[in-house]
C-alpha cells in the first residue's frame, strides 16, 4: 500500500512538471564575470529540485556511516542477550532432564550478558536447585548470597519455597517451617506450602499440627484419594496415641465419617487410646454401640479379653460379662470369646464356670493366658491335681521359650 501510495505522488508530480514546463516559456540569465550562462526556467527548476534530492542522499549516507559502529554494537548485545536467553532455555531443559550440573553450569553462563532482572532470578533459582540436588553446599551457599539482592515482593514467594524445600531435604525443619508460613502469609491458599508443612509435622511427630495442614487440604480437595487416607491414618493413629483426655479423644473421632468409624483401623486406634487412658466405661459403650458391625468383630474379640483383664469396677464387669455372652452365643466355638469368659466369671468369683469356660477354651486351642488363669482357679478351689498340671504346661512353655 505504501509503495503504491509513493508510486502515485511521484507520477503526480511528474504530471505537474510536465504540465509546469509545457506553459512556461521563461529563461534565466546567469552572469559569471564575463561569461553569460542562459537556461531555461524548467530546466533550472529541475536542476534545483535534483540537487536537494542529492544533498538529502548524501547526508542518509553520512548519517548511517557514523552510526555503524553503534548498530554494530548493538547487534553484538543482542546477539549476546539471545545466546543469554538460550543458555537460559537449556538450563531449564537440563533440570527437568536430569541434567543438575549441566543445568547449573547454564544458568550461571546466562547471567553474564542477561539484562532481564527477572531471567536473572530464575536463572539463579534454577542453579540453586541443580546445587541442592547434587547436594553441593558450596555452590548453594554462593547462590543463597546472590539471591538476596531480589528483595522485590514479586520474587518472595518463590523464594520462601525454595529455601524451604532445600531446608526440608536437609532435615532443618524449624528453619523450612518459617519459611513456610511467610510463603503462606503471602498466598495462605498455597497448596504445596501445606503439602510440605504436612510432612515436616509428620517427621516432627507433631500430630496437632499436622491434623490442622491435613483438614485444610482435605476441605480444598488437594490431596489424591489414596494419599489422604494414608496420611489421614498416620495423623490419627498419632494423635490417638498422645492424646490424654477422653473429651479431646472423642472431638477427633467424632470427625471421621461413618465409613471411617466402622472401619478396623480407626476402630482399633480408638479403642486402644481408651485403654491407655483407662477409660473402661467409655471403652465398654464403643463396644455395646459396635456390637453388630461385622468390621469391627475383630476389635471386638479381642477388646473383650483386653477389658476382662484390666476391668475393676463390678458395675463395668457385668456390663461386659453381658456384652462376651452376646458375643458367645453368636461363636460358641470362638477361644478367645471362651477365654474371655472364663477371666470374667473368675473376676466375679464364679469359678467352677470360670473352670468350664477355661478348659472349653484350652480344648479348642492351648494358651498360655487360659492355662494362667486356669492355675488360679484351681489354686482358690484347691483342686490340686489340676494346678499342678497348670504348672507342668507352664513351666514346659517356660523352657521351650528360653
Amino acid at each position: 500500500m505504501k509503495f503504491f501510495i509513493k508510486t502515485l505522488i511521484i507520477f503526480a508530480l511528474t504530471l505537474a512538471i510536465a504540465g509546469f514546463g509545457l506553459f512556461n516559456n521563461g529563461a534565466v540569465a546567469i552572469y559569471v564575470a564575463s561569461y553569460k550562462i542562459e537556461l531555461s526556467l524548467n530546466l533550472l527548476i529541475l536542476l534545483w529540485l535534483l540537487s536537494v534530492v542529492v544533498i538529502y542522499y548524501l547526508f542518509r549516507i553520512l548519517i548511517n556511516i557514523k552510526r555503524i559502529p553503534n548498530k554494530i554494537q548493538r547487534a553484538r548485545v543482542r546477539n549476546a542477550l539471545i545466546a543469554a536467553r538460550q543458555r537460559l532455555n537449556f538450563a531449564g531443559l537440563h533440570y527437568f532432564e536430569g541434567k543438575y550440573r549441566s543445568c547449573y553450569d547454564n544458568a550461571l553462563k546466562s547471567l553474564k550478558r542477561e539484562a532481564s532482572k527477572d531471567n536473572k532470578f530464575l536463572a539463579y533459582m534454577l542453579a540453586y536447585r541443580a546445587a541442592n540436588i547434587m547436594r553441593d553446599e558450596e555452590k548453594e551457599n554462593r547462590i543463597a548470597t546472590e539471591l538476596e539482592q531480589f528483595n522485590e515482593p514479586k520474587w518472595q514467594l518463590a523464594k520462601h519455597l525454595l529455601i524451604a524445600e532445600n531446608f526440608y531435604n536437609h532435615q532443618l525443619y524449624g528453619q523450612a517451617i518459617d519459611h513456610l508460613n511467610a510463603a503462606l502469609q503471602l498466598d495462605h491458599r498455597h497448596v504445596p506450602a501445606h503439602r510440605m508443612l504436612l510432612k515436616i509435622y509428620l517427621h516432627l511427630a507433631n500430630y496437632s499440627k499436622a491434623y490442622e495442614m491435613l483438614e485444610w487440604l482435605l476441605k480444598n480437595d488437594s490431596l489424591r484419594e489414596y494419599k489422604a487416607s494414608k496420611y489421614k491414618a498416620r495423623v490419627i493413629g498419632g494423635l490417638f496415641a498422645e492424646i490424654n483426655d477422653t473429651k479431646e479423644l472423642n472431638s477427633y473421632y467424632n470427625k471421621l465419617d461413618k465409613n471411617e468409624k466402622s472401619s478396623f483401623l480407626y476402630g482399633k486406634l480408638y479403642f486402644n487410646a481408651l485403654l491407655r487412658i483407662a477409660d473402661y466405661a467409655t471403652a465398654i459403650d464403643f463396644l455395646e454401640r459396635n456390637f453388630k458391625d461385622n468390621s469391627l468383630q475383630l476389635v471386638y474379640v479381642e477388646s473383650l479379653l483386653t477389658l476382662a483383664k484390666k476391668v475393676e469396677d463390678a458395675k463395668l464387669l457385668t456390663k461386659l460379662l453381658k456384652l462376651s455372652e452376646k458375643a458367645f452365643s453368636a461363636n460358641e466355638q470362638d477361644p478367645a470369646i471362651l477365654l474371655t469368659l472364663g477371666v470374667l466369671n473368675y473376676r466375679q468369683r464364679n469359678l467352677e464356670q470360670s473352670r468350664i469356660y477355661l478348659e472349653s477354651s484350652l480344648k479348642i486351642k492351648s494358651s498360655l493366658d487360659a492355662t494362667i488363669y486356669l492355675s488360679f482357679v484351681a489354686e482358690d478351689i484347691h483342686d490340686h491335681a489340676l494346678f499342678a498340671e497348670c504348672q507342668k504346661i507352664l513351666l514346659t512353655n517356660i523352657r521351650n521359650f528360653n
